[in-house]
């Protein structure tokens, strides 16, 4: 069941992005253990990179960023592609704090988009200069610095008294190139965007772009994002074939397996010499 929609809103003067991301961040405090505002900022950049891979061009393009901060976070990664599978984590999955904690006051963010053309687009930004740190703040100075696009976030991820994910969603308002000052000026933004995004947790994503953003049925265009790492014992067997035999070989006599952790989805791997002799064809 898709969980994403984007359309045209505002006489095809505005582009509407939402996503219900509600199972994807849930995945995410699963695999790694977040405590309560952990998952809340790692969710709100989990539920960006969906708008983001959304609007990716070519079915093989990827998008990867990474979020560079003096607070509890310490580094965000985020990655997502063109099918919607989304990955992330944080250093700091272990702290507690508010979200202007875990983000601090200074920091960079690096986006890097691969649109499957001949050299990938990198984009960076530091924090805004202005007002108090905040996820959407942060997108929204990236967006104007680097792609020179007015973009307005509404991240929401709302926690249960258990410190569980118990919504999660995001609405993103891009006007187009050609977009009157007047229309601008009266998008929601804000807090008044997230009060938008809640409505999610009541009603489907596309009654929410029909009945609050005036979108039109039949210009809706849905997809399903999901939380997926891309890793597998065969895939890393792939990989550690570039070691050569004899190294792998040595690091096994040593520690007695070549260990593999993949931060994404928080998965330990370990390969022996039984894995060795399949990879060597011994």
């Amino acid at each position: 069941m898709k969980n994403l929609i984007r359309t045209l809103i505002c006489d095809e003067q505005v582009s509407l992005t939402l996503a219900d991301t509600t199972e994807l961040v849930q995945r995410a405090q699963q695999l790694h253990g977040l405590k309560g505002e952990a998952a809340a900022v790692l969710g709100k950049f989990l539920s960006a990179a969906v708008f983001m891979s959304a609007a990716l061009k070519e079915e093989s393009g990827e998008i990867s960023f990474a979020l560079q901060g003096d607070g509890l976070a310490g580094q965000i990664n985020v990655s997502g592609n063109y099918p919607l599978h989304i990955r992330g984590y944080m250093e700091g999955a272990d702290a507690e704090g508010t979200e202007a904690e875990f983000l601090g006051q200074s920091g960079s963010f690096t986006v890097i988009r691969d649109d499957g053309y001949s050299r990938p687009f990198v984009g960076s930004c530091g924090y805004p200069s202005e007002g108090a740190v905040s996820v959407e703040g942060i997108l929204e100075e990236y967006y104007r610095i680097s792609e020179q696009l007015p973009t307005f976030f509404g991240c929401v991820v709302d926690l249960d008294a258990e410190g569980k994910v118990c919504f999660a969603g995001i609405a993103v308002l891009q006007p187009l190139p050609f977009t009157d000052e007047g229309t601008v000026e009266a998008l929601p933004k804000g807090e008044a965007l997230c009060a938008l995004v809640r409505e999610m947790g009541k009603r489907s994503v596309d009654e929410v772009a029909i009945d609050l953003f005036s979108a039109k049925k039949d210009g809706i265009k849905g997809k399903k994002a999901t939380y997926t790492c891309n890793c597998s014992r065969s895939y890393l067997k792939q990989v550690l074939t570039s070691l050569g035999e004899a190294q792998m070989r040595a690091i096994i006599r040593e520690d007695g397996a070549v260990r593999v952790h993949c931060h994404y989805c928080n998965t330990d791997y370990a390969f022996d010499d039984k894995d060795a002799d399949e990879m060597f064809g011994k």
